[in-house]
């Protein structure tokens, strides 16, 4: 069998028998997943079941047809995935930020621009698999299943490649993304924020008691700061309704000790100092300021983080049409 046709069957059929089987098993979380996904479908348990079911006959179909049948196969499975980064990207424009339950339980994915180009790389690798398969079935290559019981050590090969492939696309899909792949120090950690009324406080046990928390890092004497603010401060009222929204200033050691005086950023968001500016580091959200990050109410930070005026404004604006 042609080793690109391999590698792409050996990834593509465990990926869609797990991803079913997860939603399968997780059937309860049904209606979550379509509210994450913005798709007011009833009943949902129906729903979520027939796709899944879809994903796992699709997998096994990879793995045990040949000819036209597998070349049927792969193309449904491209229209699929291609079905799933449409109904992602939709969903994070309208301000979806909950978990998808792609897999089920045993992935928390939240909904975001990093899950739509995840899709979109599965997508791309589902087209050139029914380009590969269309091809294959002219040279009448046999079944995966075949191939695995004639010649394991090829198969072998062909899954590691595969699958290190697989990854290696997935963390190119967020390179360069400031908070894509987020510190898992937010959850260990848990670095406190100082309020103004002086108490101490982390934002992952807010967000998990059902309040997801907006939070701008910004700094003195920053006119595109100022400006971020600004924004939050029109939006207060909107954003209020379902988010705790605050300005967070770094103060201590190595950092600049003069938060700006509350007056300055406006009356109507809050802010906070973040000491050492130890949450920025656990966030990794770099130098350059302002940078908004959401943390949702799994206690996640969702990637990827706002950052500058533009994006910020984007993300404000995402959030307030999700509640309209």
């Amino acid at each position: 069998m042609n080793p690109l046709t391999l590698c792409l069957l050996v990834v593509a059929a465990p990926f869609l028998v797990s991803s079913g089987v997860a939603k399968l098993v997780a059937l309860d979380d049904a209606p979550r997943t379509l509210s994450a996904l913005r798709v007011p479908v009833r009943p949902a348990r129906t729903v979520v079941a027939a796709v899944s079911l879809t994903e796992i006959a699709l997998g096994l179909a990879l793995l045990t047809l040949d000819g036209q049948a597998r070349l049927l196969a792969a193309t449904a499975t491209a229209l699929l995935l291609a079905g799933f980064t449409v109904l992602t990207a939709r969903a994070v424009a309208r301000g979806s930020v909950e978990e998808c339950g792609c897999f089920g339980r045993w992935n928390r994915t939240p909904v975001s621009g990093a899950l739509v180009r995840r899709n979109s790389l599965l997508a791309l690798g589902a087209l050139i698999l029914t380009t590969a398969s269309a091809a294959s079935s002219t040279a009448h290559e046999p079944a995966a299943v075949a191939v695995l019981v004639s010649d394991p050590v090829e198969v072998a090969l062909a899954v590691a490649t595969g699958w290190g492939l697989l990854l290696v696309g997935a963390f190119a899909a967020r390179a360069g993304v400031r908070g894509a792949l987020p510190a898992a120090d937010i959850l260990h950690r848990r670095p406190p924020l100082i309020r103004e009324d002086g108490l101490v406080f982390d934002v992952v046990t807010e967000a998990v008691r059902g309040r997801g928390q907006l939070l701008l890092f910004g700094q003195p004497l920053c006119g595109r700061c100022e400006r971020a603010v600004d924004l939050l401060d029109q939006n207060a009222d909107a954003l209020g309704a379902f988010l705790d929204v605050r300005v967070v200033y770094a103060v201590g050691p190595g950092v600049d000790w003069n938060a700006p005086a509350r007056t300055a950023d406006g009356p109507r968001t809050p802010s906070a100092l973040d000491l050492g500016g130890q949450l920025a580091q656990a966030l990794d959200i770099g130098s350059e300021r302002p940078v908004a990050v959401l943390i949702a109410t799994s206690g996640r930070p969702v990637p990827p983080y706002a950052v500058g005026e533009t994006e910020i404004a984007q993300l404000v604006d995402a959030l307030v049409a999700s509640r309209v």
